[in-house]
C-alpha cells in the first residue's frame, strides 16, 4: 500500500482523535454539573486565563514549570530516581529520534547543510537514542512486574504503549541492520556512486564484507588483506562523503551480525517485511495515541503548568472542570499514587481496587461522561472514594500534576447528585462534613437523604412506647456488653454528651442506653441511634468502664451494622 496515503490516514485519525480529546476537554466534567455551562464559555474562561498566564504576572511562573516541571521531571526525582531515569530515558530518546530521524528532512536537513542519515554523528546517535528508550522501557517493565505486589495494577494499554514504543524502537534496529548486511542496499549504494569497474566492485564488496557487515550468499569475493585494502581505499573515495562505517551503529550493526547470515538468501524480502513493519508500528501508534494513555504527552504538560499557576485553589468553576478533564487525561496509570495512599490498608480489608487513587481516576472518566453504570460498579466506586484521608498525598505525589483530592472529592458529589446516598456521611466527622464549606449545599442535601432512610429504616427511642420489653433473640456479635451494670460513667464523661444542653433529644440515646438497649436484645434500636454517629472515639468511655464494656468498638460494629442494613433495602 503506498506509504503517502498511509501516512495521510494516521495523521488524519490522530488529529480526529485530538480534536475529539480538546471537545472532552471543554465539554464534560465531574462537578459542578458541566451541562450548567456551554462550550463557548468553558472556551472563553479558559482563553481568558491562558492570556493571563502568558502576559500577566504569571507568565515567570510558566517558565519555571517548562524547565522543572516538564524538561527536569521534578515531580518524579523528588519520589523515586529509578521511575525518573527511566521516565528520562523514554521521553528523551523517543523525542530526539521523532524530530532528528522521523523529521529529518523537516528539521535535521535544515538544521545541518552536510546530513546524510548514513554519516556520523548520526548513524551512532540515531543507535543511542534507541538504546535510551529501550532500556527506559526495561525499566518501566521491570517496575510493573516488581511493584504489582505494591498495589500496582497493569492493564492491557498499559502493556500496549510498552510494545509500541518498544515495537517502534526494536523494528527500526532490525530494519536499519538488516540494510547493512543486504546486497540490494549495497547494489543501490553502487548505482548512485556510479562504480561499474568489477574488479573495483570486488574489491568494494570484499571491504564491506570485512568491516561493514555485508552478507552476500552467492558467489562472494575471495576476501584478502590487499583486496581489503583497496576497497577501502575505494569506498573512501567514492561512498565516504555518503556513508560512515557500519560500525558506528552499534547496535544495529551487531543485530546484523547475528541476522545477516540468517536471512541472506531473502534479504530484500527481508528488509521489505521489516521496513512495513517499522513503519505500521509507527503509523499505528500515531493513530492510536489521542485515544490512549500515551495522549498524556500532550496533557501531562498542560496539567503540570496549570497546577504551576493555579496551585490547588478552585478558582472559575469553567476552568475547574476544564482542569479536571485535563487531569484525567494526563494520567498515565504509573501507579505512584497507589503505592503511597495512605489508606492501602483498606484496601487490605475490603479488596475493593476503587480504593487506590490510580484504580478510581480510570473510571471517573465514564463519570465525567455522564455513562450510565451498573449499581455493583457505582457502589464499588462511592466506597472507594469515600474511604479517604483527605491526606492529599496523592496529589503532591502525582508526576503529572493532577490534583486528585479535588477529582475524588467532586466524585463523591456527581455521584450523589445521581441519587445515590452514602450512609457514612451521618459521621459527624467524616470526611466529606470537613469539606462541607466548598460544597455546603450539595453536602446538605445529600445529608437529608441520608437522614430520612435512617428514619424510615429504624425506630427511635422517643417514638416507642415505653416501658420497653425484654426482647429474646437480639444478639451483638461483641459481648462486653453483657458486663454493663448501668453505673452510667461512660455517659457522664463523654464529651459529645457533655457539648449539648439536652443530649438526650439530641442524640436520641446515650451511651448508658445504647448498651442498656443492647443488653435487653433490642439491637435494632441501638443501631438508629444518632449517638453512634456523633461519637468522636476519643475512647474515655471504653477507658474509663469498670467493667470494660468495649463502647467505642461496639458503637463502630452498630454504625457498620446499619451500613449494611440501609444497603441491603431496609427493614424487610
Amino acid at each position: 500500500m503506498n506509504f503517502t496515503l498511509l501516512l495521510t490516514v494516521a495523521v488524519s485519525v490522530c488529529l480526529i482523535g485530538i480534536l475529539l480529546r480538546l471537545y472532552v476537554w471543554f465539554s464534560q466534567g465531574i462537578h459542578p454539573p458541566a451541562a450548567t455551562l456551554t462550550l463557548p464559555q468553558r472556551l472563553a474562561a479558559a482563553g481568558k486565563a491562558l492570556g493571563g498566564a502568558l502576559f500577566g504576572p504569571r507568565s515567570i511562573t510558566v517558565l519555571k514549570s517548562i524547565f522543572l516541571d516538564l524538561l527536569f521531571q521534578q515531580r518524579v526525582f523528588d519520589k523515586n530516581t529509578l521511575r525518573w531515569i527511566a521516565h528520562g530515558l523514554i521521553f528523551t530518546g523517543f523525542l530526539l529520534l521523532f524530530f532528528l530521524h522521523a523529521l529529518d528532512s523537516l528539521i535535521t536537513e535544515r538544521l545541518f547543510s552536510d546530513y546524510q542519515s548514513t554519516l556520523d554523528p548520526y548513524l551512532f546517535l540515531r543507535n543511542l537514542f534507541g538504546l535510551m528508550v529501550l532500556a527506559g522501557v526495561a525499566i518501566a517493565v521491570y517496575r510493573r512486574i516488581t511493584l504489582r505486589p505494591q498495589r500496582l495494577m497493569t492493564y492491557a494499554g498499559d502493556w500496549a504503549a510498552l510494545i509500541f514504543v518498544g515495537g517502534i524502537i526494536l523494528s527500526g534496529m532490525l530494519l536499519e541492520g538488516a540494510k547493512i548486511s543486504s546486497y540490494s542496499t549495497f547494489q543501490r549504494m553502487l548505482d548512485d556512486t556510479g562504480i561499474t569497474d568489477e574488479q573495483e566492485i570486488q574489491a568494494l564488496a570484499a571491504y564491506w564484507i570485512e568491516k561493514n557487515g555485508l552478507v552476500i550468499a552467492h558467489n562472494p569475493p575471495a576476501i584478502t588483506p590487499e583486496l581489503v585494502a583497496q576497497g577501502q581505499e575505494i569506498s573512501a573515495g567514492s561512498c565516504g562523503e555518503c556513508h560512515a562505517a557500519n560500525s558506528s551503529a552499534f547496535v544495529s550493526f551487531g543485530l546484523a551480525k547475528i541476522t545477516g547470515p540468517l536471512m541472506a538468501s531473502g534479504e530484500a524480502g527481508a528488509v521489505s517485511f521489516l521496513w512495513y513493519l517499522h513503519i505500521l508500528f509507527c503509523l499505528t501508534f500515531l493513530a492510536w495515541l489521542p485515544f490512549s494513555k500515551m495522549f498524556h504527552i500532550i496533557s501531562a504538560p498542560v496539567s503540570l503548568i496549570i497546577t504551576r499557576i493555579m496551585g490547588k485553589e478552585n478558582g472559575e468553576p469553567a476552568n475547574v472542570l476544564t482542569r479536571q478533564m485535563i487531569g484525567l487525561s494526563a494520567c498515565t496509570h504509573c501507579g505512584a499514587c497507589s503505592l503511597e495512599c495512605s489508606s492501602n490498608m483498606f484496601f487490605e480489608s475490603f479488596h475493593n481496587d476503587f480504593i487506590l487513587p490510580s484504580e478510581k481516576v480510570q473510571f471517573l472518566k465514564h463519570i465525567a461522561a455522564g455513562k450510565e453504570l451498573d449499581s455493583a460498579t457505582l457502589k464499588k466506586l462511592q466506597q472507594g472514594l469515600y474511604i479517604c484521608t483527605s491526606c492529599d498525598r496523592c496529589t503532591n505525589i502525582c508526576p503529572s500534576g493532577i490534583n486528585l483530592k479535588e477529582l475524588f472529592v467532586s466524585s463523591r458529589y456527581a455521584l450523589l447528585d445521581r441519587g445515590i446516598p452514602e450512609t457514612s456521611m451521618l459521621s459527624h466527622f467524616s470526611f466529606p462534613l470537613a469539606l462541607a464549606q466548598s460544597y455546603t449545599g450539595d453536602h446538605l442535601k445529600a445529608l437529608k437523604v441520608v437522614e430520612q432512610l435512617f428514619r424510615k429504616s429504624f425506630t427511635a427511642l422517643a417514638d416507642m412506647v415505653r416501658p420497653l420489653t425484654l426482647e429474646r433473640g437480639g444478639t451483638f456479635a461483641n459481648p462486653s456488653y453483657r458486663s454493663c451494670y448501668a453505673c452510667q460513667r461512660c455517659t457522664n464523661i463523654c464529651p459529645v454528651v457533655r457539648s449539648y444542653d439536652n443530649p438526650g433529644e439530641a442524640l436520641g440515646m446515650l451511651p448508658h442506653q445504647i448498651i442498656f438497649s443492647l443488653g435487653i436484645g433490642k439491637v435494632d434500636l441501638a443501631m438508629g441511634a444518632k449517638m453512634i454517629w456523633s461519637c468522636s472515639t476519643c475512647y474515655l468511655c471504653q477507658e474509663h468502664c469498670p467493667n470494660q464494656v468495649e463502647l467505642c468498638d461496639i458503637f463502630y460494629g452498630l454504625k457498620n451494622a446499619a451500613i449494611a442494613r440501609i444497603e441491603e433495602g431496609g427493614r424487610s
